[in-house]
């Protein structure tokens, strides 16, 4: 079958989820390798099998590389007039969620399919014809972020942060720094982290249209913002006036300054600025959802987890009334670095009136705040512990990395309030 004919196909990688007529990617993994499903997917409803070696069956597409001609599909499908690349350590999802309720006609990557093979194919699968096209791009390796721009050069790179996530796939932190900056080596202009001297460094030595956001350095600077009545209200600095908004939603400094960075690609984009759909933001699942029940306000930052989004999480927490608890598990994927990084976040939990710890992990033996409640490898237990432990007035915070499923945890405890 010829490429041009793929281009209106839906496509799958995972055999269980296989819908008619799609054509199934078999993708060799570390612990699975996709050839082995291609009769199930063609069993369930596929059309084809995109793989890299022969199956022996008819309806089968042989390439070198499962992962670079999706890619190259990708490029052929996407039309968009404009294109922005959106990475860093924490926020990227909600920046994207941010910028495509501001910009009509866009496109963003769905949920969080910004991997080599998440990200081409949610372009394949969903994009329309759209007239700018948001994505938001993952990275675990160097290399990573370059390959996902061959799919089209970013008219605007985003780089919001860069912490230690991942850090355990890199020799340092110089080298997880320099794998992020592909996103401004592939760019034609940048939006950076201004209070970040690294990132200012790196974007004076490429020389190109740039602009900056931060607290303290950029064109566009978060000055303060206070919470009430669930909304956060919000003061922000753009060259040199004074812009104020109030969000009916509890939004912590991450958020605040990812809208930051969006105010800053508008600009560079020449894009009005849509006040009603930015302050009518919508809720992202399990990234630092706030709601009460019982009394007790209870804080779902699940998805994820890395040591800039617990300070902000945990700084949030402290400008909000009542007793400051924090149910947390491990940063995975630290390597060597696991003791110093869970380390660094015990002294932040050491912020707050108490802690509990889900345990079950290598990484979480290192989580030793001085304000420990109780520790658990059981979810139950934890679970139990918990929530005799909650009383109204609470904030409690629900917080790990994707692997350890803490939203498992939080079910439980509201289950048993």
């Amino acid at each position: 079958m010829k490429k041009e004919n793929l281009l209106d196909k839906k496509f799958c990688f995972d055999s269980r989820k296989v819908k008619s007529g799609c054509v199934f990617v078999a993708i060799r993994g570390e612990r699975y390798d996709g050839h082995n499903f291609v009769e199930d997917a063609l069993k369930r409803g596929a059309d084809l099998a995109l793989v890299e070696r022969d199956v022996g069956i008819d309806r089968q597409i042989v390439v070198e590389n499962v992962v670079r001609y999706l890619i190259n599909l990708a490029s052929e499908k996407l039309k968009a007039d404009v294109v922005i690349g959106v990475t860093g350590s924490s926020g990227k999802t909600f920046t994207k969620e941010v910028l495509a309720s501001v910009i009509p006609d866009s496109f963003k990557n769905s949920g969080n399919m910004n991997t080599e093979i998440g990200l081409p194919i949610s372009i394949l699968n969903s994009y329309r014809g759209e007239r700018v096209a948001i994505l938001e791009m993952g990275m675990n390796k160097a290399g990573d972020i370059r390959k996902l721009c061959e799919i089209r050069k970013p008219d605007v790179g985003i780089v919001l942060n860069v912490g230690r996530q991942h850090l355990g796939f890199f020799s340092s932190e110089k080298d997880l720094f320099k794998s992020k900056m592909e996103m401004f080596e592939c760019s034609e202009k940048l939006v950076y982290n201004a209070d970040d001297p690294r990132m200012r460094e790196w974007v004076e030595k490429l020389g190109k249209i740039s602009v900056g956001f931060g607290r303290s350095f950029g064109i566009c600077t978060l000055i303060d913002w206070m919470y009430s009545d669930f909304h956060t209200k919000v003061a922000y600095e753009v060259e040199g006036k004074e812009l104020r908004f109030s969000f009916g939603r509890i939004l912590h400094e991450g958020h605040l300054l990812n809208i930051a960075a969006s105010l800053c690609t508008l600009k560079l984009l020449n894009m009005p600025l849509n006040l009603t759909e930015l302050v009518e933001l919508p809720t992202v699942s399990q990234r630092f959802h706030v709601f009460s029940k019982r009394g007790i306000l209870f804080i779902d930052d699940t998805y994820n987890a890395s040591l800039i989004s617990f300070e902000r999480a945990v700084d949030a927490m402290l400008k909000l009334k009542g007793r400051r608890i924090a149910v947390v598990g491990p940063i995975l994927e630290q390597g060597r670095y696991a003791r110093e990084t869970h380390e660094m976040l015990s002294n932040i939990l050491e912020r707050l009136n108490g802690t509990f710890v889900l345990d079950g992990f290598e990484e979480s033996e290192y989580i030793n705040p001085r304000n420990l409640v109780y520790r658990s490898s059981s979810k139950e237990e934890l679970t139990k512990f918990v929530a005799k432990y909650l009383k109204p007035g609470d904030v409690v915070l629900f917080k790990a990395s994707r692997g350890v499923k803490m939203e498992e945890v939080l079910k439980r405890v509201i289950g048993w309030i």
